[in-house]
């Protein structure tokens, strides 16, 4: 009886282990001034170098992109608008902004929303900005906006991986 007991224990102990679930290693950007991390699941979010932003994120689908900078200087509250505006006014006038004030870990955040048709296709754009050590960042995320609305939990996700370097 026992035998069968511990072989039962020692069964239902794999079965157990090949249940749980692998935890995600997350891995590290440092912004080029080392004032800024953002923690990333690989497995959700391809990173890359780009040119026009400092780097640029997209989903395992390549439907979101997500870009992060950070300014040498402040972009006031005075401005925030206007600098929205003129990110897209190339592709043409956004519509419904949104700006918030939003809690994202220690940081308080200027949370923006809008829309943009562009080649009769409605997108939607969400992001921050923030005024702090060394001059502004800003997080941005556009897509189709059903993309964007399907993949909000990953955005969250990204969006909580940023923080301070102490």
């Amino acid at each position: 009886m026992s035998k069968k007991f511990i072989l039962l224990f020692f069964l239902s102990s794999l079965f157990a282990i090949g249940q749980t679930k692998k935890a995600s290693k997350l891995e590290t950007y440092t912004s080029r001034k080392e004032i800024y991390e953002i923690k990333y699941n690989p497995e959700k979010w391809i990173l890359t170098e780009t040119s026009d932003w400092d780097v640029q994120f997209h989903d395992k689908y390549n439907l979101v992109n997500a870009y992060f900078i950070e300014y040498d200087y402040f972009i006031t509250d005075k401005k925030l608008k206007s600098t929205i505006e003129d990110e897209y006014k190339e592709f043409g006038k956004i519509k419904n902004l949104k700006i918030t004030k939003k809690k994202i870990n220690d940081l308080t955040v200027n949370y923006f929303e809008c829309e943009l048709d562009y080649n009769d296709m409605l997108y939607k754009y969400q992001g921050f900005i923030y005024n702090g050590k060394g001059g502004s960042i800003q997080m941005q995320y556009g897509a189709q906006a059903e993309a964007l609305e399907q993949n909000q939990d990953i955005i969250d996700e990204l969006n909580n991986g940023i923080s301070i370097i102490k």
